[in-house]
């Protein structure tokens, strides 16, 4: 009997979370496709349509991802026409194509995590679409209105030969795994913080660590340790030298600090985090303010759209306890 009551109890939990997903659409548009279809024989054809239903979005990708100039349309046709012909476009488009030749299982995960979010914060807007694009070089993941926009060649995978260039601890990142991670990380940003030169150390904390608690949360059927986007070996790392990194930053003394350039390393890829040793990751202030957003929501009966109402992160701080010990 008392195995049939746990089993029902495990049922309906299993049942409330399958539940916290709301039914939503985001469509992908294969704009890294349409744009090496054309041709001097199509080019007219092509500017005419995509006019309409991107509302913009190519002037933008053309101005802001290619870096490209023009004032006329038959400037902008020849520098399509050029940018089309050369190698390196080629080569990048050849990988595209071979690692993407359907956006299916992405648009699934967009769903399912946006879902979520609707269903947490459902007075928030979320994105109505995605569009995908050979950024060549430029952004990852960006927004543009409510349209979601990801460079498809910095998710080929870290062995691949594009990428010979880069450093491990940045290829580490161009993982097709983490491409529905960055857009959620890129859209709670959008929806909960604004830039402000009075942000302090504590505040990208705080902000950073409830980012990457809500993705951890949002990635329950799939590798939740995903969320960090950090290697197994990192995140061992962390997990050994918790109590160590937490002491290094109060010895640092850099909390309340303003100085966005002495603590990026915390919060941006790099080959360590400065002030800590060698051997430890890059980005340590999404794992640190992860943990005490953990410890915040396990000592505190708040929701999660309580906890990102709450702007105070000294108080954050206080009362999440977090206080590492060894284990």
């Amino acid at each position: 009997m008392k195995f049939i009551k746990i089993l029902l109890l495990f049922l309906v939990l299993n049942s409330c979370k399958k539940n916290d997903v709301k039914e939503i659409d985001i469509n992908i548009y294969r704009f890294d496709k349409e744009l090496i279809t054309v041709d001097s024989t199509n080019i007219d054809k092509k500017l005419a349509v995509w006019d309409s239903p991107l509302n913009g979005f190519h002037h933008f990708y053309f101005r802001t991802f290619l870096n490209m100039e023009y004032e006329s349309d038959n400037q902008l046709k020849e520098n399509i026409l050029y940018f089309n012909r050369e190698d390196e476009v080629v080569e990048i488009n050849s990988e595209i194509d071979k690692n993407f030749k359907s956006l299916s299982d992405i648009e699934n995960d967009l769903e399912f995590v946006f879902g979520k979010f609707k269903f947490y914060f459902p007075n928030l807007e979320i994105p109505k679409s995605l569009i995908a694009v050979n950024s060549f070089h430029s952004y990852g993941m960006v927004t543009y209105g409510d349209t979601l926009v990801v460079g498809l060649d910095f998710y080929l995978g870290e062995k691949n030969p594009l990428y010979r260039g880069y450093y491990d601890y940045q290829k580490l990142r161009f993982q097709k795994k983490y491409m529905v991670i960055d857009a959620l990380e890129n859209w709670c940003n959008l929806q909960f913080f604004s830039s402000s030169n009075s942000i302090t150390f504590l505040d990208y904390l705080i902000a950073k660590g409830k980012i990457t608690y809500l993705i951890h949360e949002f990635l329950s059927e799939k590798n939740q340790d995903d969320a960090f986007r950090f290697s197994d070996t990192d995140l061992e790392w962390c997990r050994t030298n918790e109590q160590n990194i937490w002491n290094e930053i109060l010895i640092l003394n850099i909390l309340y600090s303003k100085d966005s350039y002495s603590f990026q390393s915390f919060f941006y890829d790099s080959p360590f985090t400065k002030g800590m040793p060698n051997e430890s990751p890059g980005r340590l202030g999404y794992w640190v303010g992860y943990k005490i957003i953990q410890n915040y929501i396990q000592h505190n009966d708040v929701s999660l759209e309580e906890l990102m109402r709450n702007t105070n992160s000294q108080q954050i701080l206080l009362n999440s306890k977090y206080k590492p010990k060894h284990d």
